[in-house]
């Protein structure tokens, strides 16, 4: 239905409803109280004038409450109708701002369009890819000497390359985004960042598949949520970044620097992960099963909640480590050490390759699940008991005095 045809029926609408109303404030009094208005010989009773008025007065009263919410309707409509039109001419305003060569216009165009995200819910997706767009290919300032990811070291021995001052920006807006979990991803897939200065930089809920991020500084950096499949990371240093439910399929870390590294529900199944430095890391839930972790550095690591389901964990040092709540069905722990580390509710009921002595050194609970052969020892009941009485001790200790 075209507008005109929209005003039209309109109008025809309003004719009709006036002409209906008018009937029903002449006629519609004795319509619905004539047997109130006329006694038994069809005369007007005492009454009549005041019951007639009072019908009256309340079809208007109804009218002007329907004509006062349609005025509140039609305000509000226009109110929209002006939003819009102002979002749509600051976001025109913010796109030409972006695609200036002057430095201070572009970074005014980032912010003007994360005050739109902020104040338009729906306009929050375009946005998104937008500023995904400008980080892939960032505008060229010719007063600056900032280099733009692209522009990565020829060579490893190169400095280390500085994300441009508007790039940064654009990836802050990005990653402080309203609800980065209810907005679409941004993508900003094969990107270029070798080499490239990202420490604390806010990457959650960013698509970096097949990036290139080789030697990259990620130090603190907070990457929850990102996708990583298949991206480079040769020699990057992700050390104490957040890296919570990311997905790592089909990465190589062998090189990469993942010291005190918050890895908390990432997908790391199937992974080959022999000498990946993971001292300190928090892997809670982190999903493990499949994985080979031969020769990787673990001690003192958080591994509660953890799926390490045929895992390898073969002479793997665990010394210190939490592994509470962590499933090892299937798992080969064969001479792995585990001093000290903590196996309060973890199911070792089908681990492979434990012996008693490597369980005499680690602390052991009642809910810890082991192979029958195993929990029936006299050594490791005593063991049981004596972690037990320690626990219970430690806990007096730490509750303060009342």
């Amino acid at each position: 239905m075209s507008p005109e045809t929209k005003r039209r029926a309109a109008w025809a609408a309003g004719a009709v409803g006036g002409a209906l109303f008018v009937a029903g404030l002449i006629w519609g009094p004795w319509f619905l109280e004539g047997h109130h208005i006329r006694d038994k010989n069809g005369n007007l009773v005492s009454s009549a004038g005041i019951i007639i008025t009072g019908l009256r007065t309340a079809l208007l009263a109804i009218a002007a409450g329907a004509i006062g919410g349609l005025g509140l309707w039609y305000t509000h409509k226009n109110h929209e109708l002006s939003r819009e039109e102002q979002v749509t001419g600051r976001y025109v305003e913010g796109i030409k701002l972006l695609g200036s060569e002057n430095l201070h216009e572009r970074l005014g165009g980032i912010y003007s369009l994360e005050r739109i995200m902020k104040d338009s819910e729906k306009d929050q997706a375009t946005i998104v890819e937008v500023l995904a767009a400008f980080i892939r290919t960032p505008a060229s300032d010719q007063d600056s000497k900032t280099p733009t990811p692209d522009a990565g070291p020829e060579s490893e021995d190169d400095e280390p390359a500085v994300l441009a001052i508007d790039v940064l920006a654009a990836l802050t807006v990005l990653g402080r985004r309203p609800d980065p979990y209810g907005t679409p991803i941004a993508d900003l897939r094969r990107i270029d960042w070798r080499n490239t200065d990202l420490e604390h930089a806010n990457l959650q809920h960013v698509d970096l598949t097949g990036a290139d991020l080789r030697g990259a500084d990620l130090r603190r950096a907070d990457l929850r949520g990102t996708v990583l499949a298949g991206a480079r990371l040769t020699g990057a240093d992700f050390g104490e970044a957040h890296l919570m439910e990311v997905d790592l399929r089909g990465v190589n870390l062998r090189e990469v620097k993942l010291r005190g590294v918050n890895l908390g529900g990432a997908n790391l199944r199937e992974m080959r992960l022999g000498m990946v430095d993971l001292t300190g890391a928090q892997l809670k839930k982190t999903d493990l099963r499949g994985a080979d972790l031969r020769a990787a550095h673990l001690r003192e690591s958080n591994f509660a909640g953890a799926l390490l389901m045929r895992a390898n964990l073969t002479a793997l040092d665990l010394t210190d480590s939490v592994l509470s709540a962590a499933d090892f069905r299937g798992a080969n722990l064969g001479l792995a050490h585990l001093v000290r580390a903590d196996l309060r509710n973890a199911d070792l009921s089908r681990a492979e390759g434990l012996s008693v002595e490597q369980l005499l050194h680690s602390r052991l609970y009642d809910n810890t699940k082991l192979p029958k052969e195993l929990k029936a020892d006299r050594r490791i009941k005593d063991h049981i008991k004596k972690c037990v009485e320690e626990a219970k001790w430690r806990a007096d200790i730490d509750t303060p005095n009342r």
